[in-house]
């Protein structure tokens, strides 16, 4: 008899236990849930609003007298390097797009010639630095990888204008002084994409 309810104790302790450990399961399961959905909603409210930002970036600059023709200080690479970093490749070139299609429709150049050298030079750029960050992350950091984004941006829209608007070589003559200038808001937007990077993962991490 004494058996017969030690037996029965143990299954009921066992019974116990599996139904412990099925709840443990599904509270894992759910806690998991909401974790994944928090996260796809920060990504896209984050993506929205860095969207948003490269827009007015590109209006503002539009609006602003250039010295140079084409050159501009590419305060959007700033938004597009803090869309690379937390989302990777895919999403600092979907910014990269909406800026330039929804800047230019603004502004009042969408497929012009303008809107052509844009979303070119912006494209270009948003893959190389999403190249730099990586494979060379570990040795270069935000400023180091703007700077490059800059170059390209730069280099590609010159060769834009010498091969489909300007076929003169002497339009090479202002290489120098847009390399410069590349390099000079290249390393202000990569400061600027570095600290911008810092403040959201503070703010990420206290959301989660």
């Amino acid at each position: 008899m004494d058996r017969a309810m030690d037996g029965a104790e143990e299954l009921t302790s066992n019974g116990g236990d599996d139904r412990s450990g099925v709840a443990g399961v599904v509270d894992r399961s759910r806690v998991m849930d909401r974790s994944r959905r928090q996260e796809k909603i920060n990504r896209t409210i984050l993506l929205s609003l860095l969207s948003s930002l490269a827009v007015i970036f590109f209006v503002v600059e539009s609006a602003i007298p250039n010295p140079v023709p084409w050159l501009r200080l590419g305060l959007a690479n700033i938004v597009v390097m803090v869309a690379i970093v937390f989302y990777g490749a895919k999403d600092g070139l979907l910014v990269s797009f909406l800026r330039a299609m929804v800047g230019s429709m603004i502004v009042g150049t969408f497929l012009g010639p303008g809107f052509w050298l844009s979303i070119s030079g912006g494209l270009a750029s948003a893959l190389a630095m999403s190249l730099m960050y990586r494979l060379f992350s570990p040795f270069f950091s935000l400023v180091g990888i703007s700077i490059v984004g800059a170059y390209i941006h730069s280099l590609v829209q010159m060769l834009l204008v010498f091969l489909f608007l300007i076929q003169r070589k002497e339009i090479f003559y202002l290489l120098p002084v847009i390399l410069f200038s590349s390099l000079i808001t290249g390393f202000i937007n990569g400061l600027a994409a570095t600290f911008l990077v810092e403040q959201l993962r503070k703010v990420l991490s206290r959301s989660t």
